[in-house]
C-alpha cells in the first residue's frame, strides 16, 4: 500500500477526529477575522475624536488574542495526542519518522487551507449579519459594513503563525518519543500530585490585593492607566488559586463525612477535571468577567446620555451675536420655531467680552468677561467686586472648585501701564452652554477693558423651547438663517479673533445629544459585538473540554454501570458534574467584574449614588445567565445521548 493511500484511509476512518479538529480551527479564524472587521473598519478608524473607542478595543482585543491562541494552541493538542499513539503504531509497521513527519505537514497544510477558507467566508457572513442587526437597533449611521486587505492579512498571519507553531512543537515532541511512548500517549494523564494551599492562598491575595489596589487609585487622574496592571495581577491570582486550592477545598470537604462519602464520585470527579483543565477554566472565567464589567459599563454610557447631554447644556439652543455677526432680530428668531410648532418658552441675553490671545506654545486662546451686574440679574445672585477682582466660574460641576486654578496670568497693557488681575473667588457650576470658563469683573472695571483692549464686545443668548428632542429641524433652519445673513456682511477687525465659524456656531442641545448618542451608540455597538464574540467563545471552550475526551468518559461510565450503578444515577452524577464545570467560571467571572465595577464607579461617586449601574449589571447578567442555561440544557442532553449509546453497547 503506498504513502498516499494509507494517509487517505487513515482520513476516512478517523473522519471524526479530522472534522473536529477543522471546526475548532475554522471557528478560531471566524472569530478573530470578526474582531478584525470592527477594528480596521475604516469608518471607525477614521472617528478618532470618539473619545475611548481605542481603550474600548484594547483589553476585550486582547483577551480575543488570547482566547484565539488558546484555543488553536488547544484543539491541536487534543488533535495530535490521539494521532500519537497512531504514529507510533504505523512507526512499528516500519514507518521512519521522516514520513511520520510528512504525513502531518500534508494533513495540517490541508485542513489549515479549508479552515481559512470556511473561517473567512463564514466570518465574511456573520460579521455582515451582526452589522446590519446592531446598527439598525442602535440607529447608526457613520458605520457600514466592508472588508479590506488588513482585514485578512492579520487574520491569516494571525493564524497561521500560531498554527505552525504548534505543528512545530507537536512534531518536536512525536520525534523525540519513542515507538512506546507514542502508543501510551493516551494513556498518559498530567502530573496534577503539586497542589498547596499556601499558594492557592496567595493567589487570593493576588486578586483581593488587585481589587483593593484598583479601588485605591482609579480615582487619581492617571487611575485608568493601572487598570490593565491591576487585571493582569488579578488574572495570574485567578489562575494561582484554581490551580491550587482545589484539592484544599476538597480536604475541608472530606471532613464532613457524610458531606464527603454521600458524593463520593461526584468530589472525586471534580477534583480531577479541575486540575486537568485550570487553564480552561481561567480564561472562561476571564472571558465572563470582561464580558460583562464592558458590556454594562458601555451599556450604562449609552442610557445616560440623555442626562449627560441636559446637564451639560442648561438651555436648549446658545449663540452670541454682534452687531454684524448672528444679529437677526428676536421676532425672527422665534419665528423660525413657531414654523416647526416648536416655540421659545424663554430667551434672555448677557452681554460678554472676548480677548484673544496666544500662549507660549503658539496656541490661541480666550479669555471671556462677563459684567457683575448681569450675572448677579441672571443667577439672583449678591456677588460684589471691588477694583482688579474677578470671579474665576469654570462653568463645569465640580465637588472643590477652589482646588483648580487659570494657569495664565491675567496682565494686560492699559494706558502703557502692565495692570495684573487676580480672582478672590472660584466658582464651579454648569451654568451656560456656548461659553467655556469665564472671569465675572466689575462693571466699570469692564468698561476700562473695553476701551483699551482690542476685543470682541458680544451679546450671549440663551433660548429654551417647548420639546428640545422635537428642535433639531428648526435648529438647523436658524443655522441656515444666521449663515445666510453673515454672509452679506463684512469680516471682523479683531487681533488674533478665531475663525467666524468657531465662534458664530449655534450650540444646541440636540445636537450635542445626538452626537453623544452616535459616540456611545458606536461603543455600544462595539461591546455587543464582542459580548457575542466572547459568550460563544466560552461556551465552545467548555463544549471542548466536556466531549473532547469523550472516549476516556465512555470507558469511565461503563465502568460505573459494571459495578452496579444505574443509568438514572450516571445521569445525576454527570449532570451535577457538568453543571459545575459551567457554573463555576461563570460565577467567579460575574463576582470579579462586580468588584471591578464598585471599584471603577468611584470615579462618578459610586454604585449607591449611581444605583442604574448596579441595576444594568444584574440586567444584563441575568440574560447572560438565560442563555448559559440554554447552552447547559443542550450540553446535557448531547452527553446523555452519549450515555444512552454506552449503555446500548
Amino acid at each position: 500500500m503506498t504513502f498516499n493511500k494509507v494517509v487517505w484511509k487513515m482520513a476516512k476512518y478517523h473522519y471524526k477526529k479530522y472534522l473536529f479538529y477543522l471546526a475548532c480551527n475554522s471557528l478560531a479564524i471566524l472569530f478573530f477575522f470578526m474582531f478584525m472587521t470592527v477594528y480596521f473598519n475604516e469608518q471607525l478608524v477614521a472617528l478618532k475624536e470618539i473619545e475611548g473607542i481605542q481603550s474600548l478595543l484594547a483589553i476585550p482585543g486582547a483577551a480575543l488574542i488570547v482566547f484565539t491562541v488558546f484555543f488553536i494552541s488547544y484543539a491541536h493538542q487534543i488533535f495530535m495526542k490521539k494521532r500519537r499513539s497512531e504514529f507510533g503504531l504505523l512507526m512499528t509497521l516500519g514507518m521512519t519518522k521522516r514520513d511520520i513527519s510528512k504525513l502531518v505537514l500534508i494533513e495540517n497544510s490541508i485542513i489549515a487551507v479549508i479552515a481559512i477558507i470556511i473561517g473567512i467566508g463564514a466570518g465574511t457572513i456573520f460579521s455582515q449579519f451582526f452589522f446590519w442587526l446592531l446598527l439598525k437597533g442602535t440607529g447608526i449611521q457613520e458605520v457600514a459594513f466592508h472588508l479590506n486587505a488588513d482585514m485578512f492579512i492579520y487574520s491569516i498571519g494571525a493564524f497561521m503563525l500560531v498554527f505552525i507553531v504548534s505543528i512545530a512543537q507537536s512534531l518536536y515532541l512525536t520525534m523525540n518519543r519513542d515507538i512506546m511512548e507514542n502508543l501510551k500517549t493516551e494513556k498518559m494523564t498530567e502530573n496534577t500530585a503539586f497542589k498547596h494551599p499556601a499558594i492557592g492562598g496567595i493567589g487570593v491575595a493576588f486578586v483581593v490585593g488587585s481589587i483593593i489596589g484598583l479601588f485605591v487609585t482609579y480615582t487619581d487622574p492617571d487611575g485608568g492607566e493601572y487598570l490593565m496592571l491591576w487585571a493582569m495581577i488579578t488574572f495570574i491570582g485567578l489562575y494561582i488559586a484554581l490551580k491550587h486550592l482545589t484539592s484544599f477545598f476538597i480536604g475541608l470537604i472530606k471532613k464532613n463525612k457524610k458531606l464527603y462519602y454521600g458524593g463520593l464520585l461526584y468530589w472525586t470527579s471534580i477534583d480531577h477535571k479541575y486540575k486537568q483543565f485550570t487553564s480552561i477554566m481561567i480564561l472562561v472565567t476571564i472571558m465572563v468577567m470582561t464580558t460583562l464589567l464592558y458590556s454594562t459599563i458601555v451599556f450604562y454610557g449609552y442610557t445616560e446620555t440623555g442626562k449627560e447631554a441636559i446637564e451639560r447644556n442648561p438651555y436648549t439652543i446658545a449663540f452670541i451675536s454682534t452687531d454684524s455677526k448672528n444679529n437677526l432680530p428676536a421676532d425672527e428668531v422665534h419665528a423660525i420655531f413657531d414654523e416647526y410648532e416648536n416655540p421659545v418658552e424663554e430667551h434672555f441675553t448677557i452681554p460678554v467680552y472676548f480677548k484673544f490671545e496666544w500662549d507660549d506654545d503658539g496656541y490661541p486662546y480666550t479669555v471671556t468677561f462677563m459684567p457683575l451686574s448681569a450675572f448677579n440679574e441672571v443667577t439672583a445672585s449678591g456677588f460684589e467686586l471691588q477694583g482688579k477682582e474677578l470671579i474665576y466660574h469654570l462653568n463645569i460641576s465640580t465637588e472643590d472648585p477652589e482646588s483648580i486654578s487659570y494657569g495664565r496670568e491675567l496682565r494686560f497693557s492699559i494706558d502703557g501701564e502692565e495692570i495684573l488681575y487676580d480672582y478672590t473667588k472660584v466658582i464651579g457650576e454648569k451654568r451656560f452652554n456656548y461659553l467655556d470658563e469665564f472671569f465675572i469683573i466689575n462693571d466699570a472695571e469692564l468698561e476700562t477693558l473695553k476701551g483699551n483692549l482690542d476685543g470682541l464686545e458680544a451679546t450671549a443668548h440663551f433660548i429654551n423651547v417647548k420639546d428640545w428632542k422635537d428642535s433639531e429641524e428648526a435648529v438647523f433652519a436658524l443655522e441656515q438663517a444666521f449663515k445666510s445673513y453673515n454672509a452679506t456682511t463684512p469680516n471682523l477687525n479683531v487681533e488674533n479673533i478665531l475663525p467666524e465659524e468657531e465662534l458664530f456656531y449655534v450650540d444646541s442641545l440636540v445636537s450635542d445629544y445626538s452626537n453623544r448618542m452616535n459616540s456611545e451608540g458606536i461603543h455600544f455597538f462595539v461591546a455587543i459585538f464582542l459580548s457575542v464574540l466572547f459568550f460563544i467563545g466560552s461556551f465552545l471552550l467548555l463544549y471542548i473540554q466536556l466531549f473532547s475526551e469523550i472516549d476516556k468518559e465512555e470507558l469511565r461510565i461503563r465502568k460505573l454501570f459494571r459495578n452496579g450503578i444505574t443509568s438514572k444515577e450516571v445521569k445525576g452524577l454527570v449532570s451535577r458534574e457538568i453543571t459545575t464545570i459551567f457554573m463555576l467560571p461563570t460565577l467567579l467571572g460575574l463576582i470579579i467584574a462586580l468588584l471591578y465595577l464598585v471599584a471603577m464607579a468611584t470615579d462618578i461617586g459610586g454604585v449607591l449614588a449611581n444605583p442604574g449601574i448596579l441595576f444594568q449589571f444584574l440586567l444584563i447578567a441575568g440574560i447572560y445567565f438565560v442563555i448559559l442555561i440554554i447552552f447547559l440544557i443542550y450540553a446535557k442532553r448531547k452527553m446523555f445521548m452519549e450515555i444512552a449509546g454506552f449503555r446500548e453497547e
